[in-house]
């Protein structure tokens, strides 16, 4: 084995620099590509956040917008009528509702003649509940199950101006506005069951809670009061009831709002469209009903 020995400095670090050139070569080869992995890991990470993100608004737009809207609209009415019923159980419990008597007689005759009025019936069964409550309120439960309360008869000045409620209570139904925001309500799980086809209905309907204030939008009411007007006028029955109605109750209300309007967005505007719609609506077959308001009025004092 032959050994060199370098004594000078400048020998010994000429080769040193000589014998380093490829591994420093390596190395920052190295360096460079890994650089390069972190900043297209980045990128992927930034991707796949940003994808994540989209996908969590796209569920939520789907889960409480566009969902409500594919139910109602697929949902088999038989199905939609067991949940109105379970909604209703659940409304009614511990309720005393009347059954006979001046004022259910005349509820389910002013239930009748709205019902044989309606243009297109997709097969609701409309079934009207009176409960006795001082609330001037009802409320549209989905597959025609109504609920109406006393209060609401005793302010009424007529069986027309019920009729009207009735009317825009009945048009929420057929619209399947009660169904959107009930099922509003129930979350993603339960959406997801209705819309494959299962979901303990009972279950679901329990847990919507206050189903009698349901609150609608501003086009949904606007849509039942056309709708209202329009059923008043084929029932032969006057259109001006209904706006009459919601005048009468601000008016003893000393300017708040009444239970029947408390969730209903601009109440003002709301009678002042109905007033003008209603002129603008034709009676054809003018019937008046044959119900003694008095009569009525007295059996629920």
């Amino acid at each position: 084995v032959t050994r060199l020995a370098l004594r000078d400095p400048a020998a010994i670090a000429a080769l040193a620099a000589r014998a380093a050139g490829p591994a420093h070569d390596v190395l920052t080869g190295f360096e460079a590509g890994r650089r390069r992995h972190a900043g297209r890991h980045r990128r992927g990470l930034l991707v796949g956040l940003l994808a994540a993100a989209v996908l969590a608004a796209g569920g939520w737009l789907f889960l409480t917008r566009l969902a409500p809207d594919l139910v109602a609209a697929t949902l088999p009415p038989a199905s939609e009528r067991l949940l109105g019923e379970a909604a209703a159980a659940q409304l009614l419990a511990g309720e005393r509702t009347i059954d006979a008597g001046p004022a259910a007689d005349a509820v389910q005759a002013i239930t009748d003649r709205l019902v044989q009025a309606i243009e297109a019936n997709p097969g609701y069964e409309f079934d009207v509940t009176l409960v006795t409550s001082d609330l001037v309120n009802a409320a549209a439960l989905p597959g025609g199950k109504i609920v109406v309360y006393s209060g609401l008869l005793a302010e009424a000045g007529s069986a027309e101006e019920v009729a009207g409620v009735l009317a825009h209570e009945i048009c929420h139904v057929l619209h399947r506005d009660s169904l959107r925001q009930l099922i509003g309500r129930l979350g993603g799980g339960a959406l997801l069951g209705l819309l494959l086809g299962g979901g303990d209905l009972a279950g679901l309907a329990a847990q919507a809670g206050e189903l009698d204030r349901l609150a609608y939008g501003r086009e949904q009411e606007r849509a039942a009061d056309r709708g209202g007007v329009g059923l008043l006028a084929r029932a032969g029955l006057p259109p001006r009831a209904l706006p009459a109605f919601f005048e009468r109750l601000q008016a003893q209300e000393g300017g708040r709002l009444p239970e029947f309007l408390s969730t209903h967005p601009d109440t003002a505007a709301r009678i002042a469209e109905l007033r003008q719609l209603a002129a603008d609506t034709p009676v054809a077959d003018p019937r008046p009903l044959a119900i003694d308001w008095k009569d009525v009025r007295a059996s629920l004092e």
